[in-house]
């Protein structure tokens, strides 16, 4: 039986996948950092899995000797490594190459996780994107904006994830009105692009693109869930013969040449109404959302188990149902206040397409507004032919669906429909 080395940042399909397999022997490692987001009924039910917990603030040199000889006193021998974390994929990469196992290099984990190296890497392998620049004052962000001719900018942070301190540059007063204190090496700023985007999910195996699937993305994430506008993806059974690209081949440029040899990727790009690409930002994992399990509902395979073959080399045949359709996830749109009202699970299931879904918030509870690009009440999973008709029918839920909050607001009560 195959031993997998697999960094769990938390409780996932990934995970539970894994668990089920007969044929791989896991190790699950964490760290003290992330042990608050397991909660206790699923760190009960992993208790008989092997399992071990680093200590992230401690010298990751004398962490991995602790390890090793806890893998000497427990007769184990490691064959290779998983890591699907966007946050710890510096840290596990390392922790994983320091034990002898099939790791990315610094190099290449600044490629896919730090966005100025990321963006550098694009132009030398010879990729069209938008205009950049590192940013370490306010000063240099105002003179990359003056510079580009005053018009919208878009600044956010070198290592950011899920959107978070991602925002517009209109004028020079919206630079000075970051409550952001901009520390050397943290952040950058790029030119607004007006093309639309969309994003390609990839599976790599031996250096090699099995196949890319496509998402549609109607408004751009960030921009839809700060304004409760229609937040959604969809996979896209037939790729638009506008597109002067071929997906596949695309990933496969960016794959070679970041060396990249096993795992799954999930890219944004932008596509002009012409047909043309912009390469705008990667992750080395699966895709964020319901992402995985659109493609895999859609093609009819299963991409979390195909990572996991991919990640013990076992050889990966992809086999699609005949029929490929297109499947989606919604944002149910967020408000922040006391929960008076919103529409019911169940009457959302009923709805035309609607596979699946789940609500985060209850009556009564207090709901948080993020600014975030998964910011929402819940979400449901819908099934159509194709993007057109399952776009169609999430506008659908999107108009029917209602939440209603109460503000302390001097006694002020704030209500809305969406």
């Amino acid at each position: 039986m195959t031993t997998l080395l697999y960094f769990e940042e938390y409780e996932s399909n990934l995970s539970h996948e894994l668990l089920k397999r007969k044929d791989i022997n896991p190790i699950i490692i964490r760290t003290n950092k992330n042990m608050k987001f397991f909660n206790e009924s699923y760190l009960e039910s992993t208790k008989n899995v092997l399992n071990y917990v680093i200590d992230y603030y401690n010298d990751i040199d004398n962490e991995v000797l602790k390890f090793k000889n806890w893998l000497k006193d427990n007769d184990i021998k490691i064959d290779y490594f998983l890591n699907d974390s966007e946050y710890y994929l510096e840290f596990s990469n390392r922790f994983a190459r320091k034990l002898g196992l099939y790791a990315l290099t610094d190099e290449q984990i600044c490629w896919v996780r730090d966005k100025v190296d990321m963006k550098k890497r694009f132009r030398e392998i010879g990729l069209d994107r938008v205009d950049f620049r590192e940013i370490n004052s306010k000063d240099e962000l105002k003179k990359f904006f003056v510079d580009n001719g005053s018009k919208k900018i878009i600044f956010k942070p070198r290592r950011g994830m899920n959107s978070i301190e991602t925002y517009m540059i209109n004028s020079l007063e919206d630079i000075d009105g970051l409550e952001i204190d901009i520390i050397p090496g943290k952040y950058m700023a790029e030119d607004f692009c007006y093309d639309h985007e969309w994003s390609i999910e990839s599976l790599v195996q031996d250096g090699k693109v099995l196949d890319s699937y496509v998402t549609y993305i109607p408004n751009p994430t960030i921009w839809a869930s700060i304004s409760n506008d229609l937040n959604c993806h969809m996979t896209v059974p037939k790729i638009p013969s506008y597109f002067k690209f071929v997906p596949k081949e695309f990933i496969q440029q960016i794959v070679s040449g970041m060396n990249l040899k096993d795992g799954a990727m999930t890219i944004e790009v932008f596509i002009s109404n012409d047909g043309n690409i912009k390469a705008s930002e990667l992750g080395w994992r699966l895709p964020g959302c319901q992402a995985t399990l659109n493609h895999s509902y859609s093609y009819g395979i299963d991409i979390y188990n195909l990572l996991l073959d991919i990640a013990i080399h076992k050889k990966v045949n992809l086999k699609y149902q005949d029929k490929i359709v297109s499947v989606g996830d919604l944002y149910l749109p967020n408000k922040e206040g006391i929960i008076e009202q919103i529409t019911p699970l169940e009457e959302l299931l009923k709805m035309d397409g609607v596979i699946d879904g789940e609500l985060f918030t209850k009556i009564g509870e207090y709901q948080k507004k993020r600014r975030v690009g998964n910011d929402a009440s819940g979400w449901v999973q819908v099934l159509g032919e194709n993007e057109f008709d399952t776009l169609q029918k999430m506008q659908k839920i999107y108009d029917i669906f209602e939440i209603e909050v109460s503000n302390d607001m001097g006694g002020k009560k704030y209500v809305k429909k969406i």
